[in-house]
């Protein structure tokens, strides 16, 4: 039989909080572009880095042979395992902008679903090779609703 390609998909979920804002326009052109996003506070018209937080769903796709011997592309504890350590750990309850490269480190490098997802794919690309599974594709949802797919290419 030959070997066939397979992709395998993980799926894990974390919380975490971010705000939209450029430093470089004022409130109002902030407030215009990213709405409810922008870090500010309705109550407090001088507050800005006003967090929100989001329910995050995040899908990892990865492709590969069938190993003739496991049956495996990649042990779906592995592949949790790598999730958990590379994802999980950097981004569950935290307050992206403040806490996680680079993002905190790059303003006004903005904590989008699209951003994120380019973020989760260079941090998860190395380790899955190591694996010898290609990484396919990332999805990142940011509601239920609303998702960014990115897979691969220029960041």
């Amino acid at each position: 039989m030959s070997k066939s390609i397979v992709e395998v998909t993980k799926e894990i979920t974390f919380e975490a909080a971010h705000y939209l804002h450029n430093p470089k326009w004022n409130r109002a052109k902030n407030l215009e572009i990213f709405r409810k996003c922008a870090g500010f506070r309705k109550d407090d018209p001088k507050a800005s880095h006003y967090p929100h937080g989001h329910s995050y769903r995040l899908r990892v796709t990865v492709q590969g042979p069938i190993d003739p011997e496991t049956g495996f592309v990649v042990d779906f504890r592995i592949l949790k395992e790598i999730v958990k350590r590379e994802i999980y750990s950097r981004f569950d309850h935290r307050f992206i902008n403040k806490e996680v490269e680079p993002f905190k480190s790059r303003p006004p490098f903005q904590p989008t679903a699209e951003n994120m997802a380019q973020v989760i794919w260079a941090l998860l690309e190395p380790p899955l090779k190591n694996e010898k599974v290609r990484l396919t594709e990332v999805i990142l949802w940011e509601t239920p609703e609303s998702s960014a797919i990115f897979r691969g290419g220029k960041k």
